[in-house]
């Protein structure tokens, strides 16, 4: 590859959200014509570490794995939520994938097509130009940072070919990579910082592109669940995501809460809608607050499955107790603080609470009832809007998300995180 220009779609290869990446993603047949070839890798490219990363300069071999790209994510956008830990591992392949690509190319000496490439996706600036334009970096600086790099990939010594990659290089802007610094994937007091920049060595450069590039794909995941929520998830990506999801070993740490494994439910994370029902709503929001928003909301928060239509709760926990004794509780507060309170003049929707849940119409619940009725989801911000305007209070994160499922999701994988760190 190396002393070959590059055709321009392989800065896809590179950012599959990129104008060129996303032209290719639009041209793919639906998935039910998507070749065998396609879906294989697809489905093993999430196990890829190394040499299989690299994609020939073809356009045949770029298109590959543009649709595999977008194929894999959106079957695993069919089986887990954005913040499982399948979601999470799948991230963490992007990068190391990406990472790897960047490091093969500068080999081969197509440095320059890699560069051109991040820098449409980040302000970046050679440090040379910076100085010029605006601060001298103290050569003790200069240097301390070139040790501290070394330091962190653990080398004493490098080749001199190598040496170019743990020397100041760059200058970013550090609002460029804000969504690294949201999702708490980086901590900006861990950069040099000159007037809201930051200087980087060529490794700080790729490990920074590789977590943005990661966390786009995060948010695209998070994108097609809220999606499939309101359209249904087709048969055909749902069983590509299992496959993919087998594709992750059984050792990776799980977040508790994801995939079937029961979390306590955490009110500092629902989202502002949820709040407001909790506090009470008027006669003409009752029924929509309580059983077609609140009811599912705490079902899925606190058991958590994948999402995937048709799943009973039975299959995710072995105590009707969870439903009894930490769910319906909440529910039935909520209800006593309507004005006038739900149950008191419509004690059918008591059954019909548990219908929303799967149960079917009854009263007293019990684990082999689950699934005589639709484990009903949480609707999309969009259908609360439309519905119940007055529980609409968007903050921040809201408008990032559309659907309060989703909120709940982030704000508890981000108060991981920021534990972990």
């Amino acid at each position: 590859m190396g002393g070959l220009v590059l055709l321009p779609e392989y800065a896809a290869v590179l950012n599959p959200f990129s104008e060129e990446g996303r032209k290719i993603a639009s041209n793919a047949p639906p998935f039910e014509q998507m070749p065998e070839e396609t879906i294989k890798t697809a489905i093993e490219r999430i196990k890829w570490s190394g040499r299989e990363a690299i994609v020939e300069p073809t356009a045949q071999s770029i298109e590959r794995e543009i649709h595999s790209f977008y194929l894999m994510c959106q079957s695993l956008a069919a089986v887990c939520h954005p913040y499982s830990a399948e979601t999470q591992y799948a991230r963490e392949s992007v990068k190391k994938v990406l990472k790897y690509r960047l490091y093969d190319l500068f080999r081969k000496g197509e440095g320059e097509f890699c560069l051109k490439t991040i820098g449409r996706a980040l302000n970046l600036l050679p440090l040379e130009e910076f100085i010029k334009q605006r601060k001298e970096l103290p050569e003790s600086d200069y240097y301390r940072l070139r040790d501290l790099r070394m330091k962190k990939d653990g080398v004493e010594e490098v080749d001199p070919h190598l040496l170019q990659q743990f020397l100041p290089k760059w200058a970013v802007k550090w609002t460029d990579v804000g969504i690294v610094f949201k999702h708490n994937r980086a901590n900006l007091t861990d950069f040099y910082l000159i007037d809201g920049w930051m200087i980087l060595t060529l490794r700080d450069l790729w490990d920074l592109y590789a977590e943005l590039i990661g966390d786009q794909t995060e948010e695209y995941i998070q994108t097609v669940y809220e999606r499939m929520t309101d359209r249904g998830k087709p048969e055909r990506l749902v069983k590509i995501g299992e496959q993919i999801a087998r594709q992750i070993p059984k050792t990776v740490e799980r977040l508790p809460g994801v995939r079937g494994v029961a979390g306590k439910l955490n009110p500092e994370y629902f989202p502002p809608c949820i709040h407001n029902v909790l506090r009470g709503v008027g006669s003409g929001l009752r029924n929509f607050a309580i059983v077609m928003l609140l009811t599912p909301f705490l079902s899925y928060a606190r058991i958590a499955p994948s999402g995937k239509r048709g799943d009973k709760i039975s299959d995710f926990i072995q105590n009707i107790s969870v439903i009894t004794e930490e769910i319906v509780p909440i529910i039935m507060k909520a209800a006593e603080r309507c004005n006038p309170p739900l149950f008191s003049d419509q004690p059918q929707e008591k059954a019909n609470i548990f219908y929303h849940m799967g149960f079917g119409m009854t009263i007293a619940p019990r684990l082999q009832d689950a699934g005589r009725s639709k484990w009903y989801m949480v609707p999309n911000c969009a259908k609360i809007q439309a519905v119940a305007p007055p529980l609409c209070q968007p903050d921040e994160l809201c408008k990032k998300i559309k659907n309060p499922l989703t909120y709940y999701f982030r704000k508890k994988a981000e108060a991981l995180r920021r534990r972990s760190q």
